[in-house]
């Protein structure tokens, strides 16, 4: 979750290209961030608490370094835990994504041999590691041209869990790297070398890129990379590729945040799917019939799509089980060979759904992926790749990930009922629906409503059918970037115990799509606002029990895509008129790589 970056060329301005590269990965933490170069003997390090977007650094001009923003596991937000961190001597300069599952008994064992930590962190003992395996005689009789990237290797060996590492050593000027289960890229420029924990942070600088496979290592020393195998110790091949984003299109341009600038391309990406996404939907349409089960796994807003899929499947007559990545393993025994498991996941590094697919492999299923980024761990991994195409996602809110997602599956669905085709004309109608959403008077009823409930303690949204699943994503838009609190329900379970929490002035969301729920759903509509609720309808069409509504264009089973919107818009709204940050909401992170 933490973003990493390292350069190794002949500009002398390092200090200023990392502080830019981790301006870039703010949105994978923004506890706190640090840099360090080569100057002299010693690491020069710049470490600050908070977010780094204003931040400059005053660190002296240096050709080697690197940097990381942090969002805290082990330790509290500190400069003292701020990364990077240093061995005994000042030598070497550690920063670290993922946790170290054995830190206590390293660190204790580290302790007892005479290295001193000055920090909270798991991170800091890797520099002690690293520090001690270059003391050993094996790593240096090897020479000083492997000797960095050797010891980091040795060190690495040592550590349990799903980490990535960029050691920095002032004394041979090198750089050396490790991975395993954290995403981590190694850039190609001219007579220089960058890596990063994301392709957006280097595409400004090269478009060639090798995305570092699990187990691998980097050494860069000496104005050359080359790649290793950690366990082996031994130099394998880099599969260097061009990358696809643009660095223009992972800028904010004149967009006031991320947030907007990603909810303004929502009608664009749509029409890209409906124009260029039939080959892949025909792949995965093909490994759905041939499967004899079909599960959909993903987190946060993965999760809610991938309910979706189960309703959307389920219209075409294929069942579907949708399970949280999270809890797919307290399903694993269902898993068999002949199984079909989707994952949906925006980065393809999430690591619960890592983990999941991999147990899925190890029962014998097929791995199908709807993901954003090529060659992400999920992407290299799957049998299938479905592209969600939509572009570098900086605001950690998925948005027009999310709508892809839907789209998807939607396109999928209708694949698998021999109705491609009328399927790509409805993702054009809901690229036209939301393009007309975010302008003119819908967009102001939206802002209404949030002004309307500003001063609420509670949102509830009810739905059913695929409108359940946007209950819960309507529930978590406005939850993780406003801080109200906000509960998704299926409409049916109203009864049940949910209308216990209704009184009068307790705003109430109703997804009420033209289908075979309406009336169901207008019924819990009717019983809410007996009990004083503010009903706020989003549907084609209102409805004497709406005080507020926000019209979604009549799509069908394609409504599920722009049902989508408004919860963006509002969460948004609710965020800027509470003074809170769209971009980067507190205590989150956009790419969960730490279970």
């Amino acid at each position: 979750m933490c973003g990493i970056f390292g350069y190794a060329g002949e500009r002398r301005d390092a200090a200023e290209l990392i502080l830019t590269g981790l301006k870039r990965l703010e949105y994978r933490g923004y506890d706190s961030w640090g840099i360090a170069v080569t100057n002299g003997a010693r690491a020069m390090v710049d470490k600050r608490v908070g977010k780094i977007g204003g931040a400059t650094t005053s660190l002296p001009p240096s050709s080697l370094g690197l940097g990381h923003t942090r969002w805290a596991t082990h330790g509290g937000v500190t400069e003292e835990n701020a990364h990077p961190h240093l061995d005994c001597d000042g030598r070497l300069a550690v920063v670290h994504n993922g946790i170290v599952d054995n830190d206590e008994e390293l660190r204790r064992a580290l302790e007892r041999r005479g290295h001193r930590f000055s920090s909270e962190t798991d991170t800091e003992l890797i520099a002690h590691l690293v520090e001690e395996a270059l003391g050993d005689a094996a790593e240096a009789r090897a020479g000083a041209n492997d000797a960095l990237v050797l010891a980091t290797m040795a060190a690495f060996r040592r550590l349990r869990g799903l980490n990535a590492i960029v050691v920095l050593d002032v004394e041979t000027g090198a750089l050396a790297a490790a991975k395993n289960g954290s995403p981590l890229v190694l850039g190609f420029g001219e007579r220089e070398h960058f890596l990063s924990s994301d392709q957006s942070a280097i595409t400004p600088h090269t478009r060639r890129v090798s995305f570092v496979k699990e187990g691998q290592a980097v050494s860069i020393e000496g104005g050359a990379a080359r790649l290793f195998d950690v366990e082996s110790g031994r130099e394998v091949c880099a599969e260097v590729t061009t990358a696809q984003w643009a660095a223009v299109s992972a800028e904010k341009g004149d967009h006031p945040d991320f947030m907007t600038k990603e909810i303004r391309e929502q009608p664009s990406a749509l029409r890209r799917l409906a124009a260029s996404s039939g080959e892949s939907v025909r792949a995965l349409a093909e490994r759905v019939r041939a499967s004899s089960d079909v599960f959909a796994i993903g987190c946060g807003s993965g999760f809610h799509a991938a309910l979706a899929t189960e309703y959307l499947f389920g219209a075409a007559g294929v069942r579907v089980t949708a399970v949280p990545g999270s809890e797919f393993s307290h399903r694993a025994r269902f898993v068999r060979p002949g199984s079909l498991v989707i994952a949906l996941s925006q980065s393809g590094e999430t690591i619960d759904i890592l983990e999941a697919v991999r147990g899925a492999r190890k029962n014998g299923a097929t791995v199908a992926a709807l993901t954003n980024v090529e060659g992400s761990s999920l992407a290299r991994f799957a049998d299938v790749v479905v592209p969600l195409g939509v572009g570098p996602e900086r605001c950690v809110l998925s948005t027009k990930s999310l709508v892809a997602k839907l789209a998807l599956s939607f396109l999928t669905s209708r694949e698998l009922a021999g109705d491609l085709a009328t399927a790509t004309r409805m993702v054009e109608r809901a690229a036209a629906d939301i393009e007309d959403l975010l302008d003119g008077d819908r967009r102001r009823a939206v802002y209404e409503v949030a002004l309307t409930i500003n001063d609420s303690r509670h949102l509830f949204v009810l739905g059913r059918g695929p409108s359940f699943a946007l209950a819960l994503e309507t529930a978590l838009k406005v939850k993780e970037v406003s801080y109200l609190h906000a509960e998704g329900f299926a409409a049916g379970e109203l009864k049940h115990g949910v209308i216990a929490l209704i009184e009068p002035k307790t705003p109430c969301i109703v997804l009420a799509p033209n289908d075979d729920t309406r009336s169901d759903v207008m019924a819990a509509a009717m019983q809410v606002r007996a009990r004083g609720a503010i009903v706020i309808g989003i549907a084609p069409e209102p409805h004497d029990a709406f005080d507020h509504f926000i019209r979604v264009a009549d799509l069908g089973d394609a409504t599920a895509i722009v049902n989508a919107v408004p919860a963006q818009l509002l969460g948004y709204d609710l965020a800027r008129l509470r003074g809170n940050d769209p971009d980067m909401p507190r205590n989150l992170a956009k790419s969960v790589t730490v279970k």
